[in-house]
This record gives C-alpha cells, structure tokens and sequence, in this order.
C-alpha cells in the first residue's frame, strides 16, 4: 500500500460531488461544509495530480477531459467502497441483492417500476448500483448487471432484455409552438437537445447522436451543433418534456413519458432500429441462485417483455 500512488483520501468525496453535480456550492450542501472547504480540497487534489480537473468559467465549471477519466475512475471506485461496506453491514433477516446498471436506465425505467417489485417481494433490499460506463465492470462487486452487449462466457448466464430504437421526442408544448415540424426533413429547423461526446465515454460503441439520427431517418441535411448540449440523458430528457428543444429518444428509456403523455413522436413512428442488444448478465456459481436473485431475474424479463414483442 506505502507504494501506491494515492491521491489524498480526503478530497475524493469533495471532488465526486463537484464532478457529479458540476457545482461547488451544492457539492457542499451535500456534504453539510463549506464551499470554501470543497475549492480548497479540489485544489490540493489538482495540485497532487498536476492537472487541472476542472474548467472554471464564471458561476459555471465543466471537467476537464483529465477531470473526466479522473471522475469516472473515483466513481467506480466510491461506488464498488458503498457496496461491500453495506454487504458487511445487511442483517441476516433481509436478503440484499445488488444490480448494476446505466444511469440513464436507473433513473429513466427502474425508478418508475420499483414499487412494483416491491409490493412483489417486500422482504429484499435491493442495491442498484449506477454507472456512465458500460456496468460490466461492476459484475465482480454486484449480483448482476444490464450490460451494453455481450459475448457467452461459460462462467456467466446472460438473458437478452431489449434492442435499441430511437426517434426524437419534444413535448406537446414544443410541438405546439413549432406546428410545422411534422417531417425529418425539419430537423435541422428545430432546436435539438444534444448529448455530449463525453457520455459515451467507456462505451465501446459509437455515439448516437443527431448526425446519425437524422441520417438514419432519411434526412439529408447538415445537422449542427445548435441548440443544448448536456452530460447526462435524464436531464436532457427532462429538458424536453419541459419544452425546451427536441430530443434523441431511445424508447426503452422514455416508453413511460410518452405513454403519460409528457412526450410525443413529433414525425410519426419513424425511428432508427440498432442491432446492439442490452442483456442481463450473472456469474455462474456452484449451486443455484439464491429464490431472491431468480426472482428479480424473472420481474426483469416480465417488465422488459414489451420491448421484445
């Protein structure tokens, strides 16, 4: 351990906030000190690395791409420290499971279908363990995970949960205010909610963004760059159900917006079909699953069988 290179301990949590939340100020509400307290950890940490990890413009900051790697790498590594310090502490008389997956498929599909599976099973204590890279490399520290793509392996079990399709999606004020936007063609006119190159970052496949979208659909024009750019799916989701632009929706994550009514297909049901499945994936282990882990094996299957059909 005196030969590795550690960074001080202190000011990992103070930079995962920051890096999280892109904001000092809240960065130190959640950790109940001072803003001062997290500028000055920061900078101790970016003196150590010698690197600068965040872009400081005005009230507004963004990571750097050295701040980038740096975060995804604390995050895996906080998040895998949470996990087998609450396995050392469960109580016998509640069965933990833990599951990692995606961010944007935590938040977008599993927060809503929760209190489903826990009016089903309401003895577990269910650990979801989130992620913006692909969650294989959190298999070793979880029970299971939804991954991006897979390979059989003889010491995993994977069960293929859905495919990819994608279209854009705004809400009905937006379509309200731009009633002419009926066509692919009238994408370029529109203002587009864009995800940054930086969310893809971990992934082994290519970034869809608008560029491809619009291609995909048949749209022949130049799509720029205009309109908002954003790190994360769910906020750029939630941009367009407020009305802010148009959005790439990919339907396994926004299949419950548009049945509620908060988002709509603005061109009809033309999308672009991806060949690139996401599965569920467990180790194999000498006896069998635990009645918990099947069960939650099953509900997923149950719950993702529409996007199967």
């Amino acid at each position: 351990m005196r030969d590795m290179a550690m960074p001080p301990m202190s000011s990992l949590r103070p930079f995962e906030a920051t890096a999280r939340l892109l904001n000092f100020s809240h960065a130190a509400t959640e950790l109940c000190v001072t803003q001062a307290a997290v500028s000055k950890q920061i900078g101790a940490l970016e003196a150590y690395l010698g690197v600068k990890l965040f872009v400081r413009q005005g009230r507004t900051i963004s990571l750097t791409d050295d701040g980038e790697r740096f975060y995804q790498a604390v995050s895996m590594g906080l998040s895998y420290i949470s996990e087998t310090a609450t396995q050392l502490k469960r109580h016998d008389s509640v069965q933990r499971v833990s599951i990692a997956m995606r961010l944007a498929f935590a938040s977008q599909f599993m927060a809503s279908e929760l209190p489903s599976l826990q009016s089903e099973l309401p003895n577990i204590d269910l650990n979801i363990v989130t992620t913006e890279q692909n969650p294989y490399s959190l298999l070793g520290s979880t029970d299971m995970a939804i991954v991006l793509g897979h390979e059989p392996q003889p010491n995993l079990q994977a069960d293929f949960l859905f495919a990819e399709e994608v279209f854009p999606v705004c809400s009905p004020l937006y379509l309200e205010r731009n009633p002419s936007f009926t066509s692919v063609v009238d994408i370029p006119d529109q203002t587009l909610l864009h995800l940054r190159d930086t969310h893809w970052r971990g992934l082994s496949w290519a970034p869809i963004n608008w560029t491809v979208l619009a291609r995909e659909l048949g749209c022949e024009q130049e799509i720029g760059d205009s309109g908002y750019a954003f790190d994360n799916y769910a906020l750029m989701i939630q941009s367009a159900i407020s009305g802010l632009g148009v959005g790439v929706g990919w339907y396994h994550l926004v299949h419950e917006q548009l049945r509620l009514g908060h988002l709509v297909r603005p061109i009809g049901t033309a999308s672009y079909s991806i060949d690139r499945g996401h599965y569920l994936v467990m180790r194999r282990t000498p006896g069998k699953f635990s009645h918990e882990i099947e069960f939650i094996r099953d509900w997923l299957l149950e719950k993702t069988a529409f996007l199967r059909a």
